[in-house]
């Protein structure tokens, strides 16, 4: 019986390590990017959450702008904007970093991160994928998940 409880014990603590080595490992990731990304990425969703097709397009890598159609893009937008205003935002979480990912541009890193929204209409949670580019970063993909959106 002795020997079960210490199994358990060494098992338990096996887990544990994992845990807080990943949580560790995150962070550490996590803090390359934080520091010029967090900034960024609460600008830009400020800018989409006007729901302007133009300036949400300037926003974004121009080889993945180009790739969407004016059409398209303009009823993504209005889709969206059944959110309403934006009234808050929580800091934007670092999710992933997908380095030397293939895109259209060849292999780059992408840094994904997810934040929770509060607009007039409902919550949402935003999803954001972002490239740096000469030191400036562009949107290379965002979502919104909300149930507003589906009703």
């Amino acid at each position: 019986m002795k020997k079960f409880f210490f199994m358990l014990g060494i098992w338990l603590v096996a887990i544990l390590t994992i845990i807080v080595g990943s949580g560790v490992y995150d962070k550490y990731l996590s803090s390359d990017y934080d520091e010029a990304a967090l900034p960024y990425i609460e600008k830009a969703v400020t800018e989409i959450s006007k729901w302007d097709p133009a300036t949400t397009r300037a926003l974004m890598v121009a080889e993945v702008a180009a790739n969407i159609s004016e059409e398209k893009f303009t009823k993504g937008m209005a889709w969206f904007s059944r959110l309403g205003a934006l009234q808050s935002m929580d800091e934007p979480e670092f999710k992933k970093a997908y380095v030397d990912q293939p895109t259209e541009l060849g292999k780059q890193t992408l840094v994904e991160y997810t934040t929770d929204a509060k607009y007039a209409n409902g919550d949402a949670t935003i999803n954001i994928k972002i490239l740096n580019r000469n030191g400036a970063y562009e949107i290379y993909s965002f979502n919104f998940s909300s149930e507003t959106l589906i009703e």
